[in-house]
This record gives C-alpha cells, sequence and structure tokens, in this order.
C-alpha cells in the first residue's frame, strides 16, 4: 500500500489506543507525530465525550478532529464547534432514562461535552467493581447532580448517549435484550460491565462517513484501529481496519490487519507497518 493513500486515522480509546492503565505511551505519541508530519488526519474515535481525551492526545497541537460518544458527535477542537451530531432530543433521553430506572445499575448521561450522573451513584461507584483505572477516569469526567431527570427537563436541548455500569451480569443481559428489541436505540458495550445507548442510527462508522464527506476524502484514505463492539461500523467504513489482538473474535473476523495487543503499542505498531512503511 502507498502511503499517501492514508490521509486520516481514526482510532477507538479504550482498549485501542489506551493502555490498561488508560495512558497514551511515548512511544504511541511519537508514532502519531510522524503520522502527523505527512499530513495525516489523527482522529480519537470514542465513546467518552470531548472532556475525557487523555491529556497526552489533547496536547497534540495539531490534532484537530474527534468522534465523540460513539459517533453522537464530530467535533472541531481548534475551531471548537460541531461538525455533525446525532443525538436524543428532550424526550427521547427522558424516556430512555425511565427505561433503564428499574435496573441497579451506575447511569450517566453525556451532553454537551460533559457527562452528568447522580450523585448518589457516584458515591458508591466502588459497588460496581470498574477497576482502579476506568474507576479514577470516571470520577474524573462524570459531573454529579442531584436529579438527572430535573437536570435534563431543566437544560433542555440534546444529549449524545446514556452508559450504564453493572453490578451483575445476569441483569446486564436482561436490559441490552429490552432495550434493543424495543428498536429504539443502538445498544452496544466498550467493556465486560457496561452498555452504552444512543439513537439507533448512531454509530461510529456513520459519524467517520460524515466527517470524510467534510473533508472530501474516500474509504481508501481511510485506517481505523479499534477492539470492540462499538467500533464495529467504523472498521468497515474503512479503506483498512486495524484490530487489536485483545479485540473481540467477533471484531477479529471483519479486520484488515490485527496488531498488537493494546499494551504493547499495537496502534503505532499498525501505523508504522501499513503507513510509514516500517519494519518492526
Amino acid at each position: 500500500m502507498k502511503e499517501q493513500e492514508i490521509k486520516l486515522i481514526a482510532m477507538d480509546m479504550d482498549g485501542t489506543l489506551l493502555t490498561s492503565r488508560k495512558e497514551v505511551t511515548q512511544k504511541t505519541v511519537k508514532v502519531l507525530e510522524e503520522a502527523m508530519d505527512r499530513g495525516i488526519q489523527i482522529v480519537p474515535a470514542t465513546g467518552r465525550s470531548v472532556n475525557g481525551l487523555p491529556k497526552e492526545l489533547t496536547d497534540l497541537k495539531r490534532l484537530r478532529y474527534c468522534i465523540l460518544s460513539n459517533g453522537a458527535r464530530v467535533y472541531d477542537l481548534h475551531e471548537q464547534r460541531l461538525i455533525y451530531k446525532n443525538q436524543f432530543d428532550t424526550d427521547q433521553i427522558l424516556k430512555l432514562l425511565e427505561a433503564v430506572k428499574p435496573y441497579h445499575a451506575f447511569r450517566s448521561i453525556a451532553k454537551d461535552g460533559k457527562v452528568y450522573c447522580y450523585k448518589e451513584e457516584l458515591y458508591r461507584l466502588e459497588s460496581f467493581h470498574l477497576g482502579e483505572y476506568s474507576e479514577e477516569m470516571i470520577r474524573a469526567s462524570r459531573t454529579p447532580v442531584e436529579d438527572l431527570k430535573e437536570f435534563i427537563q431543566k437544560e433542555g436541548g440534546t444529549s449524545e448517549k446514556m452508559t450504564l455500569f453493572f453490578e451483575d451480569q445476569e441483569e446486564r443481559a436482561k436490559a441490552r435484550k429490552e432495550l434493543t428489541e424495543c428498536g429504539l436505540y443502538a445498544v452496544v458495550a466498550s467493556l465486560k460491565n457496561n452498555l452504552e445507548i444512543s439513537l439507533h442510527s448512531c454509530n461510529k462508522g456513520d459519524a467517520l462517513a460524515h466527517l470524510m464527506e467534510h473533508l472530501d476524502l474516500k474509504k481508501e484514505n481511510i485506517m481505523a484501529c479499534g477492539d470492540a463492539e462499538n467500533d464495529y461500523q467504523m472498521i468497515e467504513a474503512a479503506g483498512i481496519g486495524v484490530v487489536m489482538e485483545n479485540g473481540s473474535d467477533e471484531m477479529k473476523e471483519i479486520a484488515d490487519y490485527i496488531t498488537d495487543d493494546h499494551n504493547s503499542d499495537g496502534v503505532a505498531k499498525a501505523i508504522e507497518t501499513l503507513v510509514l512503511n516500517r519494519e518492526i
């Protein structure tokens, strides 16, 4: 493959670019900078909101575009404006909030680039067994409110997605089945104990297609890296779909290339091999 064919590299964060410690290694930062030196757009494509992007990325001055909340927002960091959005309106997110009320889960709603949760649920976050680094990330990125329903009603506008964390896997499976079967939502998981709920038409592949249109790029200009089911449509939308060694079997089946795991600079190695044409 000719290196100039790839003009944009989209990459998932958790389980892909980030290590288990939720960090971007110095080696990976160096390779991302080398790609940007060649005029290639580096695009985080994540379930996180903009306030959840790691500092190692936001410190990259040439990083401009990002896909957020599993495709609910395509955002221009330089101009601080939305390029595309696919989000719940107020009535839709309130209906979803009512639908998940029976579940014993930690609930949060992404809205206008921030993520809001119930103060009481944040106090008992440890009971959801998220692991040290995931729990640290959630505490740093969530804004607690007394009542999510009242907050949403007061604020109005649109909301990007809802995330649920479960203590019990059977309840998680039940919730997934019920929310999927109603036909209103896209329900995916990026971690073993979560569910991420968006509008039915919302996914990273849809967002990537809109960014490609904005930048006048074609499929053959795109490389995408991911590991989990919320990356599925993005991997399919790319000219080169890269899946991590730690990725799911379902994701590996659609991969054009399987790289090393997220704790071994897998994204950087894929860029070196497929884009920078470097033997590693």
